[in-house]
């Protein structure tokens, strides 16, 4: 009887026209990668947001179901955040004893998630945001269209905004093309080596066993009221071939390292004759998180550390599938502040608000180009 009763269900439902639920098909991963160190910012220029620019760092992690979930640190300029003392960057030599500086945020766990789906189809991917990270949903969803760029050799891949590696110099024409809300540009490098913190490289190795990779990329940044893009860079070498003097030296901790840049340009005509750039690169909790910060050393006029306007990157660090280092990605969140560094003078239009990566030269993309004289 048990059997007959079902025979004649199967029944109804053919004669209804019902189907059984489907089963969702495997997605497929973007580049065939699931975890993603990714930079996003919404960038324009202040007569479009009156300078309320924002940047975003943290990972992408995309599944088989088709579903992606993000963890990121984020900044506005118009909160003004203020740069916080990281450690005590005492290299020796002509390294200047300071504080390196960053976000106080960018020292603990990610401040906020969202979760979403994704499709991947010719050389895109677009990426819905639907719900927060507590699986809220979002009072209305965050579309993402992303270009998905081929590299050689497989063991990573990259997405990244269009209009990203426009030509070099100048104000940018702000694409309207990469999301329906305000994200603007975006970078981002995925790989199948886990987001855990013992899949980084630690400044030791960055300094040694990676010194000599000139690590290059595209500055996207919003300042003085307009986008611009220009190039960025960081080799962390150990010892110059030409002059046989280290320029980068170590802390004590090996948890930093120090340069001084001789002769970069820098002038401030109270102190003509110093023209040296400080830089300083850092390790960070809690996973591949690095910190960047650099300042001319006429801006300190004639005391050791300048803590007022100084450059504050916050990176996370591309790591392939064989568990390599290969550069970062990044934003920028340099607040304008007071000749002291005590609070924000409010001159939102001397702030720097960037998006940015630094890569070996595989993971470049195509290179921006000055323009035409």
């Amino acid at each position: 009887m048990k059997r007959l009763i079902g025979w004649i269900v199967l029944g109804l439902v053919a004669t209804l026209g019902v189907t059984a639920p489907a089963v969702p098909l495997p997605a497929e991963l973007p580049g065939g990668k699931a975890n993603w160190v990714v930079s996003v910012g919404g960038l324009n220029d202040s007569s479009v947001n009156n300078y309320a620019n924002w940047t975003r760092l943290g990972w992408y992690i995309f599944a088989a179901d088709g579903t992606v979930r993000t963890n990121y640190w984020t900044w506005n300029q118009r909160d003004e955040p203020m740069r916080v003392d990281a450690m005590k960057a005492s290299c020796g030599g002509d390294i200047p004893s300071c504080d390196v500086q960053t976000m106080g945020t960018f020292l603990t766990g990610p401040t906020g998630a969202f979760q979403g789906t994704y499709q991947t189809s010719a050389g895109k991917v677009d990426v819905t945001w639907t719900k927060n990270g507590a699986g809220q949903a979002l009072a209305d969803p965050l579309v993402e269209h992303w270009l998905l760029e081929p590299i050689p050799g497989g063991k990573v891949a990259r997405i990244v905004s269009d209009g990203y590696h426009n030509a070099l110099a100048g104000p940018v024409v702000v694409p309207t093309t990469f999301s329906d809300y305000s994200a603007t540009f975006g970078i981002g490098y995925g790989s199948n080596a886990p987001l855990s913190a013992g899949n980084k490289a630690s400044i030791t190795d960055i300094r040694t066993a990676y010194g000599q990779d000139e690590h290059l990329g595209t500055y996207v940044a919003a300042y003085k009221g307009a986008v611009h893009r220009e190039p960025a860079g960081l080799k962390v070498n150990e010892l110059n071939s030409a002059t046989s003097f280290a320029y980068w030296r170590s802390c004590p901790s090996g948890k930093c390292v120090g340069f001084r840049e001789k002769t970069n340009g820098c002038v401030c005509e109270k102190f003509p004759n110093f023209k040296d750039r400080i830089r300083y690169l850092a390790d960070a909790p809690p996973a591949r998180n690095n910190i960047y910060t650099y300042w001319c050393e006429c801006l300190a006029q004639g005391t050791p550390c300048y803590k007022a306007n100084n450059h504050v990157q916050s990176l996370l660090q591309i790591i392939d599938d064989d568990r390599e280092f290969q550069g970062w990605v990044g934003v920028e969140t340099s607040t304008h502040v007071e000749s002291d560094g005590s609070a924000p003078d409010h001159n939102f239009g001397a702030g720097y608000w960037a998006v940015l990566n630094m890569v070996t030269p595989d993971l470049r993309g195509p290179q921006p180009k000055p323009p035409k004289p």
